[in-house]
């Protein structure tokens, strides 16, 4: 499998992070394409946030893409997203907008932990209720809580199991 990262308005450390850490979880070649701005048309100054379908549609096609942004982003009928994923297609966003902090190492955890769900809906996963990656966040508490790795039915679904 490849993954290609996109980076739109994103610092250099935290594509590396995934650039190193990604090939780990799921036995990939990660490729970085250049970075690029990110789309003001999705832009809703009234919520001074990015629309991530917008952004995600803006994305070229190609399987898997896994588009980077420092920007607040949303979806419709959300206050906010970490991101946002084609469920079995091709492309997928993640802000690190709410991820951070000044520990390092966690920092790192919940942006590995986010990429790696977002990955997993282009690869046709669901939220799951499990101890899983794939649990839904609704808050930064909550990415904390839940792993870095799939659970066992939703590895087998993926062929890692």
């Amino acid at each position: 499998m490849k993954i290609y990262i996109q980076p739109l308005s994103v610092n250099s450390h935290t594509v590396e992070i995934l650039k190193k850490r990604l090939p780990e979880v799921f036995k990939a070649e990660v490729f970085v394409l250049p970075a690029s701005e990110i789309s003001l048309k999705c832009y809703n100054p009234s919520r001074k946030q990015y629309n991530s379908t917008c952004l995600l549609r803006s994305l070229p096609p190609i399987r898997v893409t896994l588009a980077v942004t420092g920007k607040d982003i949303y979806a419709t009928g959300m206050n906010f997203v970490f991101g946002e994923a084609e469920l079995g297609g091709a492309r997928a966003i993640l802000s690190v907008f709410r991820l951070s902090t000044a520990d390092s190492k966690l920092y790192e955890e919940r942006v590995v932990k986010e990429a790696v769900h977002e990955i997993g809906h282009v690869l046709g996963l669901k939220h799951c209720k499990n101890d899983c990656v794939m649990q839904f966040s609704n808050s930064v508490e909550d990415v904390d809580k839940k792993p870095i790795s799939f659970c066992r039915v939703c590895a087998s679904k993926i062929g890692f199991g």
